[in-house]
């Protein structure tokens, strides 16, 4: 399963940089963690005392696992799990607050035991109740990856919300390991925002990427993305070193999201980065550079990211350009290729080529809206990259669409849709509008049968119904099978 993140808000560009958590503070639990204050800047954060490292238990920490970590894979047996940062009610009623609960689903053979589940609620600052839906209102961001090379998936957390609604600036990873988290580095608050991980240098080893927020247009100021070379050390954060890159073009472009993958099959990442404007729009300056482009590829080299210049199909000279999304090999010849969002909400896929994003296979409309999740996986266990997106087309109903890839790429006419109503949710007058089924997804093979499973959060249409959870259906060489599926319920994980 990849999942990438843009939308990067935080501070001016920094090195980056880790408080390590005092000795006393991880026997306890997480602890404050290097007393990050809250949206304001004020005040000290407490993480509850619930979660305990798995250095803390008998037997200390855990050594290297014993081959190449998934990236998703936080206990590193192989096979890829999947971070879910899932929200409930208890009782499920509307006069009830939003209680989150973050959890790692482990794979395992038959498929995973929510029982046997790591909680990582308690190791991060408390996510203060929602007392609305959280689609739209929860704006933290994970980033999975194996930050220190140790053989295990870490996981970072940054933009959780506090009691009070104010956002934290914390940003904190936690170590993987095979039993659990085994400690946790907090970067410091004035360090820019996490935005994806990649591996740009192509040494084997992922760097992290961070992104400064831009001033906003005609602040004419830079805009740096950093790459912070792997691994990080654990004990202090730090990188192997560093290379930094403008990409607002000095103030002309305010870049909001961004897509890694190898775009152009060299063995480095590469980054697409996305600009948004607002009715002031500065590219109608007359003075603007002619280098300045609203999307832009940055292809990755040993030396850090080089401008390589527009990217066709997602680039656009005016308001109607595309949001690059996820990246993936949807046709299978060692390029990557980006599933965008175009300003109407419609999704196309730009296909990698040696020459770069849309230099090769032409670009395909998916036929399909994408407003609530998309990601990317191998559902029929082909070796070739599939994509499952989600949007809610009515109200919060919320409905999933799978599509398989291959040699000529996207299979776009054998879309298979899943709705709530496939699971036993009964259409009412609003057709079950408080469903929002498909509001998280997940690509992994979380039964270890070599097909990916499709993951598909709901907060009204679970077993029971009225639960909120996650519903897995069981991946086949045919694609997602809607018969073979279970629910796990978000409340009971971990």
């Amino acid at each position: 399963m990849y999942v990438r993140s843009g939308g990067a808000i935080a501070a001016s560009g920094r090195i980056l940089a880790a408080v390590v958590l005092p000795a006393a503070l991880l026997a306890a639990g997480c602890g404050g963690g290097g007393g990050d204050g809250g949206g304001d800047g004020e005040g000290e954060e407490e993480v509850a005392a619930d979660c305990t490292f798995a250095s803390d238990r008998d037997g200390g920490a855990s050594g290297r696992a014993g081959g190449p970590a998934h990236r998703d894979d936080v206990d590193g047996d192989g096979h890829a799990d999947v971070v879910a940062n899932g929200w409930y009610k208890v009782p499920a009623n509307p006069g009830t607050e939003w209680r989150n609960n973050r959890f790692v689903l482990r794979a395992a053979a038959g498929g995973p035991d929510p029982s046997a589940a790591f909680p990582l609620t308690g190791c991060y600052p408390p996510h203060g109740p929602q007392s609305q839906y959280p689609v739209g209102h929860d704006f933290s961001v994970q980033l999975t990856g194996d930050l220190d090379d140790d053989g295990y998936a870490d996981v970072l957390v940054r933009g959780v919300r506090g009691p009070d609604g104010s956002q934290s600036r914390r940003q904190r990873i936690l170590w993987g390991g095979p039993d659990g988290p085994v400690a946790a580095t907090d970067l410091p608050r004035d360090a820019d925002p996490a935005a994806a991980v990649g591996d740009f240098d192509g040494d084997g080893t992922p760097d992290l990427l961070t992104l400064a927020v831009s001033g906003g247009e005609y602040d004419m100021h830079a805009q740096p993305a950093t790459v912070l070379r792997g691994p990080l050390d654990r004990a202090g954060g730090k990188p192997r070193g560093e290379t930094g890159t403008d990409v607002g073009f000095g103030g002309w472009a305010s870049v909001t999201d961004v897509a890694v993958g190898d775009f152009d099959g060299d063995g480095r990442d590469d980054l697409v980065t996305k600009a948004t404007y607002d009715e002031e729009d500065v590219r109608f300056e007359e003075d603007m550079p002619e280098e300045v482009v609203d999307a832009a590829l940055y292809r990755g080299t040993p030396e850090g990211l080089r401008l390589a210049g527009a990217v066709p199909g997602v680039t656009s000279g005016s308001r109607d350009g595309a949001t690059p999304l996820v990246a993936g090999d949807f046709d299978g010849d060692g390029t990557d290729d980006i599933v965008a969002r175009g300003w109407l909400g419609d999704a196309v896929v730009v296909y990698g080529s040696p020459e770069g994003p849309g230099g090769g296979r032409k670009a395909v409309e998916l036929g399909r809206r994408v407003g609530l999740a998309v990601v990317v996986g191998d559902v029929n266990g082909d070796g070739t990259d599939d994509l499952a997106t989600s949007h809610s087309p009515s109200g919060g109903e919320g409905e999933v669409a799978v599509t398989l890839g291959g040699p000529g790429g996207l299979a776009v006419a054998g879309t298979q849709v899943v709705v709530a109503q496939d699971v036993g949710a009964e259409p009412g007058l609003r057709r079950n509008a408080d469903h929002f089924f498909g509001w998280q997804l997940y690509l992994a093979d979380l039964d270890t049968d070599g097909d990916d499973d499709l993951v598909v959060g709901t907060f009204r249409a679970g077993d029971p119904p009225g639960k909120s959870g996650y519903w897995i259906f069981q991946g086949t060489p045919e694609g997602t099978s809607v018969a073979d599926r279970d629910f796990v319920t978000t409340e009971d994980a971990g």
